[in-house]
């Protein structure tokens, strides 16, 4: 990694596949730990949780300022949050794809009211 790259925004998508019957307990899980501990965290831009139509699979994505930042978060979240497998198997997700993601370009729309 490039000193540069270290400085870039900087996202993480975990991908999660669980059967619709638990797909909302596992949205209201992960929503509650990104505002309890996630957003906390310095560099943190954004988190949001989204569901596909078929409500069999859940996308987490979460924003932060640099690489660096999510790294120094990951290694503070072991200390407190909990553990993610326990979040995993409480809400039978199948399966978890992570990919992390350097951001290399952004279009915003106008804002909206």
């Amino acid at each position: 990694m490039t000193p540069a790259a270290a400085t870039l925004p900087f996202s993480q998508f975990v991908e999660f596949a669980v059967d619709p019957q638990h797909q909302a307990g596992l949205v209201g899980a992960l929503n509650e730990r990104f505002e309890q501990f996630t957003r906390t965290y310095p560099g943190f831009v954004r988190a949001s949780v989204q569901v596909s139509e078929d409500r069999q699979r859940v996308l987490s994505h979460v924003q932060w300022l640099s690489k660096t930042d999510c790294e120094r978060a990951f290694e503070n979240a072991e200390q407190g949050e909990g553990d993610m497998w326990e979040l995993i198997r409480r809400h039978r997700a199948t399966s978890m794809i992570f990919n992390a993601y350097e951001v290399a370009g952004e279009i915003v729309g106008p804002r909206q009211g």
